[in-house]
């Protein structure tokens, strides 16, 4: 072996006086693309952290407003519901109007089918000509007994 100039221990090539950071960078030369690095992933983890939190927030804040509108159409359902049942009510009365005519040979009375009473008042009768099929008032009542005959008159006469 040659002897050469070269201390055989590395620890007793380095000063003592040296700082650690000195011995440090000198051993890393890299080391700041490396600290880059850690830090750019540093920063990609937190940024991915945050935006899952917001697409959690954002889920969650879709979510209720899907539950929101899901009461909307059920409360929108029910009033359908109850504004078709309204509805087919106020369509059966022109139904049932039309079955009293044609089936049972209903009508509606005319001006000279109705009678108007007032009480105390003198009472006008009318009555039935069978073969004219006419009201006449011919008869005025004066007192009670005079109207129930009359109504019985106008019984028979309609007969």
């Amino acid at each position: 072996m040659a002897i050469s100039d070269k201390p055989v221990n590395r620890r007793a090539a380095t000063p003592s006086n040296t700082d650690v950071g000195d011995l440090f960078v000198r051993k890393f030369k890299i080391s700041n693309i490396y600290v880059a690095i850690l830090v750019l992933l540093a920063a990609s983890i937190v940024w991915s952290g945050i935006k899952t939190a917001e697409g959690v927030q954002q889920y969650h804040q879709d979510y209720k407003t899907l539950q929101d509108m899901k009461k909307q159409e059920r409360k929108l359902q029910v009033e359908h519901q109850r504004l078709l049942i309204e509805q087919q009510t106020f369509s059966a009365t022109p139904q049932i109007a039309s079955r009293a005519v044609a089936e049972l040979g209903m009508f509606s009375p005319t001006l000279k089918d109705k009678l108007i009473i007032q009480p105390g008042a003198a009472t006008a009768v009318a009555l039935v000509d069978p073969d004219a099929k006419n009201l006449a008032a011919d008869t005025v009542a004066t007192n009670d007994s005079d109207i129930i005959e009359s109504d019985a008159t106008v019984a028979e006469a309609g007969q």
